[in-house]
């Protein structure tokens, strides 16, 4: 092996140690502003099941990892802009009207002008994301992105302030800031489904499962530390033995169907160009050839995608 692929495969391994290390999960007693969901049972098993949240991926850490080198270069660049930036990572609590503490935080800083101060919390984005997040409104298309103003009205409440600064970077330097007004509609449902979950907690009960399946499917408690009835899902129970084991024989072949694919392209690619090879008792033959298409006109191809997931087993919730 040449020094520099020796180089790019320690590059590769010693990042991938480093980023599966602090990747979680972290315990917790009281929701923190990321786990506000549209499951009041998904943010109760956050804080109770938290040990069985899977740490985060290499790739996503790399990608949050970013994400706090794009807010310190933001702040960098909105001081030599002459903005006040004060980052001392200030946290905050959300109480509700008996005094439990139902939320805990931090904020990312306040940008100050002498008179005052404005909440700021900076979020990088794909670029194609954000070219369509122009609104406060465009945040609800995603299921990630819909909670940072969320987040934000959390902050607000908890330090007593009117309006904060929602503030984007497409990882490319361009950046589109977003006035953020308190909204007491919003937060009232904040609050309410944070009490929930505070209470499901004491009383160490679960709220109902989420009604929606897309919600159920895209959380990391699903058939991990949640298994919403069939039903519940929108899929249809079938009791068929021999559809089963056919199930489970394709689940058994699965690995050797990557390792021939993987073996057929490298003997593919090294024949490429020769016309006949006898190796052992195998012949292998090749041959140049040429498809010329006609133009079509543009039409619309109605087709079916299916994706099979073996479930894990479980005892139950």
């Amino acid at each position: 092996m040449s020094l520099a692929a020796d180089l790019c495969d320690r590059i590769v391994s010693r990042r991938e140690d480093a980023l599966k290390a602090n990747a979680g999960p972290w315990p917790r007693t009281q929701p923190v502003p990321s786990d506000l969901s549209d499951c009041t049972r998904a943010m109760v098993l956050s804080v109770s099941h938290w040990r069985d949240r899977p740490p985060f991926e290499p790739f996503l850490k790399a990608r949050f990892n970013r994400g706090t080198l794009v807010e310190d270069a933001i702040k960098r660049e909105l001081r030599d802009l002459g903005i006040t930036v004060r980052e001392e990572r200030q946290a905050f609590e959300v109480k509700d009207r008996q005094g439990r503490v139902i939320l805990r935080g931090r904020l990312d800083g306040f940008l100050e002008d002498g008179r005052s101060s404005v909440p700021l919390e900076c979020k990088s984005v794909d670029p194609n994301v954000f070219r369509t997040l122009k609104t406060l409104e465009d945040f609800s298309r995603y299921w990630y992105a819909r909670r940072w103003p969320l987040q934000l009205q959390c902050y607000l409440y908890g330090e007593n302030l009117p309006e904060g600064i929602l503030l984007l970077d497409d990882c490319l330097g361009h950046w589109r800031p977003f006035v953020v007004p308190i909204d007491f509609e919003m937060l009232e449902r904040i609050v309410s489904q944070c009490e929930q979950t505070v209470e499901h907690l004491a009383a160490k009960t679960l709220p109902d499962f989420h009604p929606d399946a897309l919600v159920c499917r895209r959380c990391w408690c699903f058939n991990r530390v949640c298994f919403p009835p069939v039903e519940q899902q929108g899929l249809t129970a079938l009791d068929d033995p021999d559809f089963e084991r056919k199930l489970d024989r394709r689940g058994e072949l699965v690995p050797f169907r990557k390792e021939y694919d993987a073996l057929d392209d490298e003997i593919k690619e090294r024949m490429r160009g020769k016309d006949g090879v006898v190796v052992g008792g195998w012949l292998i033959q090749g041959k140049e050839t040429m498809t010329q298409r006609k133009a079509q006109e543009a039409k619309t191809v109605v087709g079916w995608r299916t994706t099979i997931t073996k479930l894990e087993a479980t005892d139950g919730d």
